[in-house]
């Protein structure tokens, strides 16, 4: 019994460090990007977000149109569909903020951690500045250690 919990630690601890040599690689990968470098150029989107934004990413070709704003109710949720039908789901709430990558960076926070959200989701942290007039750019970031969330990648939104 001992032999099969000792194997099962070492497991779980490799695949820990497989995870933590991952996200350490794409946080440096994509902090040497063009899209980073435009990142930290841009500013808290002005106005608000209210309504529906287009999304697009590069590594994606699922259902997700995008992410739609209640600029009251400082909240949102992220919108899949295909053809004429879409739907709602994956709900968040935003807030101003400093950036978790650069804390020089004045960011609009896309909050996954709530109630309505799956475990899976929770540790996602969106952060998004606006490039240029209806356009945004933005990161996901997982926050798998407290203090230092690892940023995996950039997506856009546009009006």
């Amino acid at each position: 019994m001992f032999g099969f919990l000792w194997s099962l630690v070492r497991l779980v601890f490799r695949v820990a460090i497989l995870l933590l040599a991952l996200g350490f690689i794409l946080n440096w990968w994509t902090g040497r990007s063009l899209r980073h470098a435009e990142f930290l150029k841009g500013s808290v989107p002005n106005p608000a977000l209210d309504g529906f934004y287009k999304g697009s990413a590069s590594f994606y070709t699922g259902s997700w149109r995008g992410k739609k704003f209640d600029a009251t109710n400082l909240s949102g949720i992220n919108v899949f569909g295909s053809n004429d039908t879409t739907k709602e789901r994956f709900p968040f709430k935003t807030s101003t903020g400093r950036s978790v990558g650069d804390s020089e960076l004045t960011v609009l926070k896309i909050d996954y951690d709530i109630q309505q959200n799956p475990f899976w989701l929770r540790p996602i942290l969106d952060e998004l500045v606006q490039v240029s007039p209806g356009r945004y750019l933005g990161t996901m970031n997982l926050r798998l250690i407290p203090g230092f969330p690892f940023r995996v990648v950039y997506f856009e939104l546009n009006k």
